[in-house]
């Protein structure tokens, strides 16, 4: 009886700690006006409203948010050329009717680009999303983040109802960013996942965008803050990018501007019509850990017409393969019953693959080394039975000659007795 008046107080206990995290997330009220970050003073709103802007560090902190925006407004106004970091935790959901969620003000010819920046606290989610749609059922804009200059996406998890816009350059670092536009258009078009002016970069985190559009369109600019030469890098990451639009590629860029598509890792599947397309540049494969072309329809790497225009593909790495040979080598073929299978796995060799064949090359090194652990010695007498074969062999040596000569003196001694014995009667 007393364990279990014990077992109820603890219960009441921990639930009383728990309750006031609940309470505290379900007593955030809803936010239905724009937060204009360009002039608004700092202000901690975060336990009755899930927001609070530090307007020295140009910081906004998030925790279980609800902005629900009616009109022609976004949930928060910045500076395109202030760095603003975006802390988040818990699950916030973000909304506007008719503009985007972030909507960036300022000129991008004035020299000083800033950036927006969002970081995760114990895995916090971004719900943004664009909610209204005109009267002949198309959105106004389709963009939740618009209008930054530089993007950079840290950690979390950001799942957009609507595409990014990107005057400058978008990095993703880590995190979980998936975008969805397969059923928005604008009065304008069609609407891409991610689109920017100078670059698209992915070093990391899990990526996905469905489009109508292409999935990262990056078109160059003729403007002076457009120094780069490589307008989508993907260095590593999960990356899954798919469009349903039957000319567009899932990937594309170099539309006003000489663009590079660069690969360097990743695993990275791409599904629609065409893959990689630079219409001014080239595509260069330097390194990838895994790419899924298989739900590409036509073409997977194609660029323009251009003299210049081409399409790289480094060598496969032959490593394995090499020292899976040398492995072999260092075997003597005599000592096993069968070699036939190593020297044809290693005659099954085919040199010249290139990145993108990577997995038939390690197939190859696979083949050599299981052929090489299948191998079976030749079955040849051990020290200990050659020593058991000598005990075992008949005697043949000092003591049978000795007993060769005993036996010859015996019969000896009795034939010289019998002649003796003869000679005495005759005489």
């Amino acid at each position: 009886m007393v364990k279990t008046k014990m077992y109820i107080i603890l219960f009441l206990i921990s639930m009383f700690c728990v309750i006031p995290t609940f309470v505290s997330a379900t007593n955030i009220e809803k936010q239905t006006a724009t937060l204009d970050l360009t002039t608004h003073t700092t202000e901690d709103k975060l336990d009755t409203h899930g927001w609070k802007w530090d307007s020295q560090t140009k910081t906004l902190t998030l925790k279980n948010a609800n902005f629900d925006v009616a009109g022609d407004q976004p949930c928060f106004t910045f500076n395109k050329n202030d760095n603003i970091t975006v802390i988040y935790e818990g699950v916030n959901t973000l909304k506007a009717e008719s503009k985007s969620v972030f909507y960036g003000k300022g000129s991008n010819t004035e020299g000083i680009h800033g950036s927006l920046t969002f970081k995760s606290l114990n895995n916090g989610i971004l719900n943004l999303e664009i909610t209204k749609l005109d009267s002949r059922g198309k959105f106004n804009i389709g963009n939740t983040i618009n209008y930054a200059y530089d993007l950079n996406i840290e950690s979390g998890t950001i799942n957009s109802k609507g595409g990014f816009w990107i005057d400058g350059t978008m990095t993703i670092k880590g995190g979980n960013v998936n975008i969805n536009t397969e059923d928005m258009e604008t009065n304008l078009g069609k609407v891409n996942g991610i689109y920017a002016l100078v670059q698209v970069k992915i070093n990391g985190g899990n990526v996905d965008i469905k489009s109508n559009s292409s999935a990262i369109f990056v078109s160059g600019t003729p403007g002076d803050w457009d120094t780069k030469d490589d307008g989508i890098v993907i260095n590593g990451g999960n990356v899954t990018l798919s469009t349903q639009v039957s000319n567009s590629a899932v990937v594309s860029t170099g539309e006003l501007k000489n663009k590079n598509i660069i690969i360097n890792g990743g695993n990275i599947t791409l599904n629609g019509n065409y893959g990689f397309y630079t219409k001014n540049g080239s595509i260069k494969v330097y390194n990838v850990n895994s790419l899924n072309t298989d739900n590409i329809k036509k073409e997977a790497f194609k660029v323009g017409e251009g003299d210049e225009n081409e399409i790289i593909f480094a060598e496969a790495d032959y490593s394995k393969v090499e020292e899976a040979i040398a492995r072999a080598n260092k075997l003597n073929k005599d000592d096993y019953k069968d070699f036939s299978a190593v020297e044809k796995a290693i005659n099954a060799v085919i040199k010249g693959k290139n990145i993108l064949e990577q997995s038939e090359v390690n197939a190859m090194a696979d083949a050599i080394n299981n052929a090489i652990d299948s191998l079976e010695l030749i079955d040849k007498p051990s020290e200990e039975d050659k020593s058991n074969d000598l005990d075992n062999t008949p005697k043949t040596g000092t003591n049978n000659l000795l007993a060769i000569v005993v036996i010859t003196l015996i019969g000896s001694f009795f034939v010289i007795s019998i002649l003796t014995r003869k000679s005495k009667r005759c005489m």
